[in-house]
């Protein structure tokens, strides 16, 4: 689906580029945005790398485990019916990447998560209420330090790239509310008869 969109957009600025008689700005426009895109990837992969690797040595360690345990009333609530160790772990390694703000590092743990949890769900069409929660809150997940947003801000030329941390927490705690409630509320609808 998203090739057949890049290429509209491309078709679409090529077509106008055209009408307007004005295609060499559209070819220079093309060639300064890959340049930039470039640029802009090679600065959040040492973002990434970064959390990637404390994510690992956390793991390793066993922090992820202690955290597991510090909080598992709250996972009980979230995943009643979730009982593997393994994969509560994971989610926790995705949960704590997202609350740091590092939501591309987040993204390996979250599909790992996943992947698990189709397989104890033996691979039905049908997303089980673990599989349901654990993206709705990956989706809403409040971040602590939006360090990637704040890296954006910071390359575009925000003079004060470090003042959406606030907001950013409020409307991360709403969202994750509003998550959680919407998915409790279904897995009860769906659990009377």
């Amino acid at each position: 689906m998203m090739n057949y969109i890049w290429a509209g957009m491309i078709f679409v600025g090529v077509f106008f580029s055209i009408i307007n008689n004005n295609l060499s700005a559209f070819t220079d426009g093309l060639l300064n945005s890959c340049s930039e895109a470039v640029e802009f990837v090679i600065g959040l992969s040492g973002i990434m790398a970064v959390w990637c690797g404390i994510m690992k040595i956390a793991e390793k360690s066993g922090l992820i485990d202690a955290a597991a345990h510090k909080v598992m009333p709250l996972i009980k609530f979230l995943f009643p019916k979730e009982r593997n160790s393994e994969t509560i772990a994971i989610m926790l390694m995705s949960f704590m990447a997202n609350i740091f703000g590092a939501g591309n590092s987040a993204t390996v743990f979250s599909l790992k998560a996943m992947e698990r949890l189709d397989i104890e769900n033996h691979y039905s069409d049908t997303a089980s209420d673990t599989m349901c929660m654990f993206l709705a809150l990956n989706m809403s997940m409040i971040q602590l330090v939006p360090i990637t947003v704040i890296k954006i801000r910071s390359q575009l030329g925000s003079t004060d790239s470090a003042s959406i941390i606030i907001p950013s927490i409020i409307v991360g705690l709403i969202s994750m509310v509003a998550s959680v409630i919407a998915c409790k509320y279904f897995e009860r609808k769906q659990s009377k008869p």
